[in-house]
């Protein structure tokens, strides 16, 4: 019996030590209250940037040719990772941490509705106290089907993606009282636009299929 409730004790207290890590990813943040201020705006397809605009937190001198994104049709992902290296690679063959829809009205941002309220994401992989980078990636969900960057990719629906902070932010939630969230604000995070996915050209495609049956010819020619 004694064995049992120390093995317990011992259960919970590394439960207790290993508590997921959580992140405010609000993307408008700092008119009230005490987060830090932060705000950038996502792009539809069109030529200008990367970077900020005049009117983000902070300000750039960045201009778009295509207009802020809006709406449920399209999606916003949060990834982390603790290297630059590993966010990255998330976006690029897994899953967002977080997703939300833009909001209508207020285009280019996925967390006004609620003023500056924070916009909670869970990690489940990494604990509070890890320093994670952070990438933001968008994308066209297709009527609510694409969950994802690389699944849009995949599916040839236009996206985008922020490229990995230059710096971290450090996870929230664990200990008692709960560590604060970390934030993206001072982390490196831009305003980017979404691109179309590059389909080769008839034309291209043509070429291939002649070099690849030349190349069979000249095989079969040989043996």
């Amino acid at each position: 019996m004694k064995k049992l409730v120390i093995t317990i004790s011992l259960l919970a207290g590394a439960t207790a030590a290993y508590s997921q890590g959580e992140l405010n990813w609000s993307d408008y943040q700092g008119a009230a209250g005490s987060l830090p201020a932060f705000s950038i705006e996502i792009f539809a397809p069109g030529a200008g940037g990367p970077g900020n605009t005049s009117a983000d937190f902070p300000a750039g001198n960045a201009t778009y040719a295509g207009a802020p994104l809006s709406g449920a049709g399209f999606s916003v992902g949060l990834y982390d990772g603790t290297s630059a290296a590993a966010v990255q690679n998330a976006v690029s063959s897994g899953t967002p941490i977080a997703t939300d829809n833009f909001t209508s009205g207020f285009g280019g941002r996925w967390d006004v509705s609620g003023g500056n309220a924070a916009t909670t994401a869970v990690d489940s992989q990494n604990a509070s106290g890890t320093a994670v980078f952070v990438e933001i990636a968008a994308w066209n969900n297709d009527g609510g089907t694409i969950g994802s960057y690389a699944a849009a990719i995949a599916g040839s629906q236009p996206a985008g993606n922020s490229g990995p902070s230059s710096g971290t932010t450090t996870l929230g939630g664990g200990g008692s009282p709960p560590a604060i969230a970390g934030t993206l604000a001072g982390i490196g995070i831009t305003d980017f636009a979404l691109s179309t996915t590059v389909v080769p050209e008839p034309s291209t495609i043509a070429l291939g299929v002649i070099g690849a049956s030349t190349f069979l010819l000249r095989l079969r020619r040989k043996q």
